[in-house]
């Protein structure tokens, strides 16, 4: 079986190769190959992994005969009934469909693909909250099941600040844009990969159905340029306002934005200066440590039961995310440690036996095994438990 894809060989190299957990958005406007891109990536895990498609309009959705579950929220905007065994009710909202995605989500299991209608449906069918709630709520927890997504989104249709807590909460954001007539595809979020991929650029056209590079990836300068035109546009200036507080002419700004030209040391200071951006040497420690899940291994503990490293750090000791199987058990500890153990129930229901006494815990318990040996455990439910694991 290959691995995690996108579908897209050109944006699998883009973004430095997709991710297990990974949340796709492609943010595009009107006239860029979202729905190529959707098709290419159910193509690509039909076969693969379980494939959820969440749709208004079953007749167009991209099956490609390939077997899906096909999630038909089409009675809400219809106010038709639909045959489909995975369908809402006419007249249903948000709430109804966000219980239909998960009972679908819980019947699919891990390790699943989702492919998402255009978030402008649900904003016009429910409003614009109800689009965010249905992507707040559903990233993580799709990323937490370890099931790949692809998200495409009309840019056009939504608020400037809907589209940063859509780019907040996500693994990876690719921006699909028109530069000079050419189709451009530029990485504006990358969790888990290095620094210098976010930025990074690539011209591409339609060929044969598929999306092929027009030149090289974006050089040092065209990076840079993508970096000062975002800084320009969130703090909401235009090209001609910061070309006159900088002493350059708006032109001359432009060609640096596009890559065409890069700036003097002097100009870059200067542009630094203007949008407010912190340069130079910065402080040697940042106070904190984030830990990626894309660079972590799942290792099998005992029968049943797998787990991952979250982290080891000095301060906080050591933090394993454990999955247990339905209806597995064990005779022994995870972990032979002598040091207090903090149970954290995530997800599910897990049996604890402590010097002789029974613990059932379920989701949002937790235990701290201060003194006491835990000889036992078990996983009665018919899913996953999800628990984190920790020590000093």
């Amino acid at each position: 079986m290959q691995g995690p894809t996108s579908g897209t060989a050109l944006l699998d190299t883009l973004i430095d190769g997709v991710r297990i957990g990974d949340n796709l958005v492609f943010v595009g406007d009107d006239g860029t190959p979202l729905d190529l891109i959707v098709s290419r990536f159910v193509a690509a895990a039909g076969g693969q992994a379980p494939l959820v498609i969440v749709t208004f309009d079953p007749t167009t959705a991209p099956t490609s005969g390939k077997r899906a579950t096909l999630l038909d929220w089409s009675p809400a905007l219809t106010g038709t009934g639909s045959d489909h065994p995975d369908a809402i009710e006419p007249g249903d909202g948000v709430e109804a469909a966000l219980a239909s995605l998960r009972s679908v989500d819980e019947s699919v299991g891990t390790g699943a693909a989702f492919v998402f209608d255009r978030l402008s449906t649900v904003q016009e069918l429910w409003g614009a909250d109800a689009a965010l709630e249905l992507f707040l709520s559903t990233c993580p927890r799709l990323y937490r099941r370890r099931s790949l997504a692809v998200w495409p989104v009309e840019q056009q249709r939504h608020r400037p600040a809907f589209l940063r807590r859509l780019e907040e909460i996500t693994q990876v954001v690719v921006e699909l844009g028109d530069d000079d007539g050419r189709l451009s595809l530029t990485v504006r979020k990358a969790d888990g990969r290095p620094p210098e991929v976010v930025g990074r650029t690539v011209h591409a056209q339609v060929v044969d159905g598929d999306l092929q590079a027009r030149g090289e990836l974006s050089s040092t300068r065209e990076r840079l340029g993508t970096v000062i035109r975002d800084q320009r546009r969130a703090r909401g200036l235009s090209q001609a306002d910061v070309a006159r507080r900088v002493g350059i002419s708006p032109s001359a700004l432009s060609q640096v934005e596009r890559g065409v030209r890069g700036p003097s040391g002097d100009t870059l200071v200067r542009l630094w200066e203007v949008l407010g951006v912190a340069f130079g040497p910065g402080e040697p420690d940042a106070g904190y440590t984030i830990a990626r899940r894309s660079a972590r291994d799942r290792q099998q503990l005992q029968d049943g039961l797998v787990g991952e490293q979250v982290l080891t750090d000095v301060d906080a000791g050591s933090v394993w995310l454990l999955e247990f199987a339905p209806g597995a058990s064990g005779d022994r500890s995870p972990f032979a440690v002598k040091s207090p153990e903090l149970i954290t129930v995530v997800r599910g229901v897990l049996e604890l036996h402590l010097d002789g006494r029974v613990e059932t815990l379920h989701e949002g318990d937790a235990v701290v095994a201060a003194r006491a040996t835990i000889t036992a455990w078990g996983n009665p439910g018919p899913i996953p438990t999800e628990v984190l694991w920790s020590w000093r």
